[in-house]
C-alpha cells in the first residue's frame, strides 16, 4: 500500500488532494462533487457539496496536523469545529486529516460530531488517504509535491548540489520549502519549456522567486534521476562538466549574469561561451540548463550582443514578473508562511486579519521574499504586538528598512564587522581568508577605537550570525551571505558611511578584497586608495598572495598597482612582480583581468622596461589570453595588434597552441553561420557569400604565418543549401499566407 506521511504538503494542499480522492471515490452515477474554496476562514467548510434542497448537504473539514499529533487537533475539535458544524446543520459531515487514527480516535472523533458525521467511513486518516491514492493513482499527476515524500527521493535531492545552497538541506527543511511553495501556473509553462527547448531563462526583479522556481523544477528531474550540477560563478564550468554522451544531466546556474557590477563585468565576453553550450545542450538528448537572471541585465546583454540576439533568447524565457501574482496566490503564499511560522499566536493572528492581508496583497512592494521575512522569528525579535504592526508598516513601506532594523539593532558591533569584512570578498569567502581579514579588522578596532579583546570572537560571531545572516558548510569551508538582497541592502547601506568604509579598504588583507569591492580592473573605482595601504601592497605584496593561486594574484596586484598608484612609485615593484609570474591562466578564467590586461599591453608598450619584460615572456602570455577570447575577429586584432607592438613575427614562433586555439574559435564561429544560414537562408548561393567571408577570414590568419586546417569548412559543403532554401522559402511564404 502507498505510505505518504503528507509532510510536504501544506493545508492548502491537503484540502485540494483530498477533494480529488472523494470525487473520484464517487460511484459513477452519483451528483456528488465535492469543490475546494479559496483561503481564509472557512466558516467549518473546506469542502462542500451544494443540493437544490439544502446550501449545505455534503461538508467536509480537513485537518493537517501531521506535526501536533492527534491530542492537539481533538483539542480544537472539540473546542471550536463541532460548534461550526451546529451552525451548518448540514445532512452528511466528513472529515480527513493527515494524522494517523486508531479505531479509538475515530470513535472520539465521531462522538465529537454526532450526530453529523453517520459512519466511521466518513472519517479519513492517513491510512485511508494512501488507500485511496492507491486506488486512484492518477491523482498524483497533478499533486507532485507528493513525489517528494518518498525517501529515496529525498535523498537524492538533499544529496545533489542544490545542497550548497543552504547549510539548512535537511529533509525537514526541504519539506517546509515544499509546503510553503505555491503552485502556479507559470510552474508548469516553465516545465513545459524546459522540457520543449532543452534551456530554460527565468527573468525576475529581485525576490519575486526565480530561485525558488527553477529550484522546484531542479527537484522534478533529480527524482528522475537526472544529476545536478550548481554553477557557482563562472559559465566556463557548464563546458567543463557537460558529458558528452547520454548520461542524464541538469545544469542550474543562478543569477547567471551576475548580481553586481564586479559580477556583471566578469560574465561580460560570455556569449560565446553560451552559444557554444547551448548548441551542445540541443544535441544531446538528456542534458537541461536552467538559468535565473535578473530582468534588466538579461534585456541590456540582448541589446548589447549580435550573438544572443541570434539565439533569439527572448523565446526561450519564463519570465517570472509580480504581475503574474494574482490577490489569491499572494495570499495563500502568505497563509503558508503563518502557517510554518514560529510566531506566537497572537502575532499570526494579526497577520492573518483582514485587515493586514488586504493591504499586504495589494502592496506595490508585496514580493515572496517580503513575506519570508515578516514571519520570520529572528527577524522579527522579542516586539509587543503594536510594536510588530508598526514594524511591518515601516518595513512593508521601505522594504530596505527591513535589514536595515536587523543590522542595527538585533546584531552586535563585532557581528556587523564580520558581515561587513565578508561584503569585502564579494559573495563569499573562504573561512581561513574570511577569520584572518576579520582578525586583522579587530586589532585594527582594538588599537584605534578601544574595542575590548575577546577569546574566540570569530567563532563564537560566526555561530551567531549563521542561518540569520549568513551561511556556513563545514565541508565545503564557505561562507555565503544568506540573500542577495541582504547584499544589496548592505552595499547600499555602507555608501553613506565614509568612516566605516575607510576602516574596511585599510584593513583589506588579500588580493580577492582589493579587486571584489574597491579597486577592481573592470571599471574606474568610486573609491580613493588611502596612501597606507599604497605602501602596503608596494612594500609587502607578498602577504595579499594566496599560495593556491598565487600567479594570479601576483598578476591582479600588477594591475592594480598599475592602475591605482602612481607611475614613479609602482614600477619597480611592477617589473618585480611581472618577472615572477609563471602561469598566466588568470588570463582565461577571469574576463575583467583578460580584458585589463590587454589594455595594460597596449599601454605598457611605450615603456621600455615593462615591454621588454612582457616580450620575453609574450608567446606564454598570448596563449593564454587568447583561450579567454571566444571571437575569431577579436581573436586576429589581438594578433595583428601584438605582433606589430612587440615586433612578434609569428614564421619564426611555436605557434602550435595559437594554431589549436584560432580553430577551436573558427569552428565555433563556422558552426553558429551553419545554424543560423539553416533557419535564414531562401536563396541558393547566399552560403556561399558567408563561406567566402570565413575563407578571408582563413587568408588573413594564414597571412600572418599561422596555419590552420584546411579542411576546416567541410562542414559547409556536407548540407543541401538548395534543399534548406527551398524548405525556409516555402515555409516563409506559408506563415505570410497565414
Amino acid at each position: 500500500m502507498a505510505d505518504y506521511d503528507f509532510s510536504t504538503l501544506n493545508s492548502s494542499d491537503l484540502e485540494g488532494l483530498v477533494c480529488d480522492l472523494l470525487n473520484a471515490d464517487q460511484p459513477s452515477n452519483s451528483n456528488i462533487k465535492f469543490k475546494t474554496f479559496k483561503d481564509g476562514k472557512d466558516k467549518g467548510i473546506d469542502l462542500l457539496y451544494s443540493s437544490p434542497s439544502n446550501k449545505f448537504d455534503h461538508v467536509g473539514q480537513v485537518k493537517h496536523f501531521y506535526r501536533s499529533g492527534y491530542d492537539a487537533m481533538i483539542s480544537l475539535l472539540k473546542k471550536d469545529e463541532c460548534l461550526k458544524v451546529t451552525k451548518l446543520d448540514p445532512n452528511k459531515y466528513i472529515f480527513a486529516t493527515s494524522v494517523d487514527l486508531s479505531v479509538g480516535n475515530t470513535e472520539e472523533i465521531q462522538s465529537v460530531f454526532k450526530p453529523y458525521i453517520k459512519s466511521l467511513n466518513d472519517i479519513y486518516g492517513k491510512k485511508d488517504l494512501n488507500r485511496l491514492l492507491e486506488k486512484y493513482d492518477h491523482i498524483l499527476t497533478d499533486h507532485y509535491k507528493l513525489w517528494f515524500c518518498d525517501t529515496s527521493v529525498l535523498q537524492k535531492i538533499i544529496n545533489s548540489d542544490l545542497e550548497y545552497r543552504s547549510s539548512l538541506m535537511n529533509d525537514e527543511e526541504f519539506r517546509r520549502k515544499l509546503r510553503l511553495y505555491v503552485k502556479t501556473p507559470l510552474f508548469f509553462e516553465a516545465r513545459t519549456l524546459l522540457k520543449q527547448r532543452k534551456y530554460l531563462i527565468i527573468t525576475g526583479d529581485p525576490g519575486v522567486g526565480k530561485t525558488t522556481l527553477a529550484e522546484m523544477l531542479a527537484y522534478e528531474y533529480i527524482k528522475d534521476d537526472y544529476k545536478l550540477s550548481y554553477i557557482i560563478d563562472d559559465i566556463k564550468e557548464v563546458e567543463r562538466i557537460l558529458l558528452p554522451d547520454d548520461s542524464k544531466q541538469l545544469i542550474y546556474y543562478d543569477d547567471f549574469l551576475g548580481s553586481n557590477e564586479v559580477e556583471i563585468n566578469k560574465a561580460k565576453g560570455s556569449e560565446a561561451i553560451l552559444s557554444k553550450i547551448l548548441r551542445r545542450i540541443k544535441q544531446n538528448k538528456n542534458k537541461l540548463l536552467i538559468f535565473t537572471t535578473r530582468s534588466h541585465l538579461l534585456i541590456g546583454a540582448i541589446v548589447e550582443s549580435e550573438r544572443l540576439q541570434q539565439l533569439n533568447l527572448k523565446e526561450n524565457v519564463s519570465k517570472l514578473e509580480l504581475t503574474e501574482y494574482g490577490k489569491e496566490i499572494k495570499k495563500t503564499l502568505l497563509l503558508n508562511h503563518i502557517e510554518e511560522s514560529s510566531l506566537s499566536d497572537e502575532f499570526k493572528n494579526y497577520l492573518k486579519s483582514s485587515e493586514f492581508v488586504n493591504f499586504i496583497v495589494g502592496h506595490k512592494n508585496y514580493t515572496p521574499r517580503i513575506i519570508e521575512y515578516i514571519t520570520d522569528k529572528k527577524i522579527v525579535g522579542n516586539q509587543s504586538i503594536e510594536e510588530f504592526k508598526i514594524f511591518l508598516k515601516n518595513n512593508i513601506e521601505t522594504t530596505s528598512k527591513i535589514w536595515e532594523h536587523a543590522y542595527n539593532f538585533q546584531i552586535g558591533d563585532s557581528d556587523r564587522i564580520l558581515l561587513n569584512t565578508l561584503l569585502t570578498f564579494g559573495e563569499s569567502a573562504d573561512l581561513e581568508e574570511l577569520r584572518i581579514a576579520f582578525e586583522k579588522r579587530i586589532d585594527y578596532e582594538i588599537k584605534n577605537n578601544n574595542k575590548q579583546r575577546i577569546q574566540n570572537l570569530f567563532n563564537l560571531t560566526l555561530k551567531r550570525l549563521n542561518e540569520g545572516f549568513i551561511l556556513f558548510k563545514d565541508k565545503t569551508n564557505k561562507i555565503q551571505f544568506i540573500n542577495p538582497s541582504f547584499t544589496d541592502f548592505l552595499m547600499d547601506y555602507l555608501k553613506s558611511d565614509p568612516i566605516e568604509i575607510n576602516a574596511m579598504i585599510n584593513n583589506i588583507t588579500n588580493t580577492t578584497q582589493l579587486t571584489t569591492r574597491f579597486f577592481n580592473l573592470s571599471t574606474s573605482a568610486n573609491y580613493i586608495m588611502p596612501e597606507e595601504l599604497k605602501i602596503k601592497i608596494l612594500t609587502e605584496y607578498q602577504s595579499f598572495v594566496n599560495n593556491t593561486d598565487e600567479d594570479s594574484d601576483l598578476l591582479k596586484l600588477s594591475l592594480v598597482m598599475y592602475k591605482y598608484i602612481e607611475k614613479e612609485k609602482s614600477e619597480s615593484t611592477i617589473i618585480k612582480i611581472l618577472n615572477e609570474i609563471y602561469d598566466w591562466q588568470s588570463l582565461n578564467d577571469d574576463m575583467s583581468v583578460n580584458i585589463y590586461f590587454r589594455e595594460f599591453l597596449d599601454k605598457s608598450k611605450h615603456n621600455t622596461n615593462i615591454y621588454n619584460i612582457l616580450k620575453d615572456k609574450f608567446i606564454e602570455i598570448i596563449n593564454d589570453l587568447l583561450k579567454g577570447i571566444y571571437d575569431i575577429e577579436e581573436a586576429i586584432d589581438l594578433l595583428e595588434n601584438y605582433s606589430r607592438d612587440y615586433n612578434i613575427n609569428y614564421r619564426f614562433v611555436d605557434t602550435n597552441e595559437i594554431q589549436e586555439r584560432l580553430e577551436d574559435i573558427l569552428t565555433e564561429h563556422i558552426d553558429e553561420k551553419i545554424e543560423f544560414l539553416k533557419e535564414t537562408v531562401i536563396s541558393y548561393g547566399e552560403e556561399e557569400i558567408e563561406k567566402n567571408e570565413i575563407n578571408g577570414i582563413i587568408d588573413k590568419i594564414k597571412s600572418m604565418g599561422i596555419n590552420i586546417d584546411e579542411n576546416i569548412l567541410s562542414e559547409f559543403d556536407e548540407n543541401d543549401w538548395y534543399e534548406i532554401a527551398t524548405d525556409n522559402e516555402f515555409r516563409r511564404q506559408m506563415e505570410k499566407d497565414d
